[in-house]
């Protein structure tokens, strides 16, 4: 209240004063924790192997699992369309694209822990290969920044899923 009367006198620049350093302290105080809070994303290299191979073998790997479908973004069709409009490269990969797929053993134990935990789903994995390295592709996922049982769940959902994908693609044999 010191910030906003004055004797008997109420000031209505200072309660804006006070409001408009209270919000700019919540968006840093935010925009820190989004940043210092990320979550480990694991890149895996499959090579020698071609990208169709490892996307079969991806797609195996999660049926294994007994994972329905996933939903399958062409990441690096989208880059390649945009880039002219937006003034971005076209080339950042040479093929991408993004698995989205849910567990529902893995999204009802997340979601028991916290209802909150809904912007956790769906889970994802990439396949991308570069410019430039031939018969080299990357699987990469996000693991969810989980200390809890969920998230060890999750996590170890999503090794087994990269562990048969290598299996499948005979990658390391």
């Amino acid at each position: 209240m010191l910030l906003l009367l004055r004797g008997d006198r109420f000031h209505p620049a200072r309660l804006l004063r006070a409001g408009c350093i209270f919000l700019v302290a919540t968006l840093l105080a935010t925009t820190t924790q989004a940043i210092a809070a990320g979550p480990e994303v694991i890149v895996l290299e499959l090579s020698p192997l071609a990208y169709g191979d490892a996307r079969n073998a991806l797609q195996d790997a999660m049926t294994d699992e007994g994972l329905a479908p996933p939903s399958i973004s062409e990441f690096g069709q989208m880059l390649a369309r945009t880039a002219k409009d937006l003034g971005h490269r076209a080339d950042f990969y040479k093929q991408a694209e993004i698995f989205s797929f849910c567990s529902a053993q893995v999204s009802a134990r997340m979601i028991a822990e916290d209802v909150r935990h809904i912007a956790l789903c769906p889970l994802t994995i990439a396949l991308y290969t570069l410019p430039g390295q031939a018969g080299t592709v990357f699987l990469a996922y996000r693991a969810p920044d989980l200390a809890s049982p969920a998230g060890d769940f999750a996590r170890a959902m999503l090794r087994r899923i990269a562990a048969r994908t290598l299996e499948h693609a005979g990658v390391g044999r």
